[in-house]
């Protein structure tokens, strides 16, 4: 009986690990007209949902994130280079976060949503501290 729960646990240990690794898909929406094969060089878009791209990148639903687009076949790669928050604060993003496009191939109008694919966006595995009773009404 030992043995199994040992084998359930090391399984259950194993899948979560993986499943941390995945990739983040978050649905975003265009903020201009472009074509899927022939994307411009800078493209606009709004979160749709939260997204943590690292420890110290989280990009808020109704987020202006602005990138540079890399064609590749009939898609394009999205690397964000800034956005806007509700401050309406224009702030750089330092590191490359490249995001791929899918969905189906053609022409993407204004406000319609579309889904980007973060690559690298290894953010399940971060430790979060959480403060105790006692952290906030410390003892006298």
């Amino acid at each position: 009986m030992k043995k199994l729960f040992m084998l359930f646990t090391a399984f259950v240990f194993s899948a979560s690990m993986l499943l941390g690794a995945e990739a983040k898909t978050v649905q975003v929406t265009a903020l201009e007209d472009f074509n899927t094969s022939n994307p411009p060089a800078e493209l606009h878009v709004q979160m749709n949902a939260n997204a943590r791209l690292d420890y110290d990148l989280m990009l808020f639903q109704g987020f202006q994130v602005t990138g540079k687009v890399v064609p590749q076949g009939n898609s394009f790669v999205f690397v964000p280079v800034s956005y806007v928050n509700y401050q309406e604060e224009k702030l750089p993003i330092q590191k490359q976060f490249p995001a791929t496009f899918k969905g189906r191939a053609g022409v993407i109008r204004q406000n319609q949503p579309f889904t980007l694919v973060f690559g690298n966006a290894n953010n399940e595995n971060f430790l979060y501290y959480v403060p105790s009773s006692s952290d906030i009404y410390p003892e006298k």
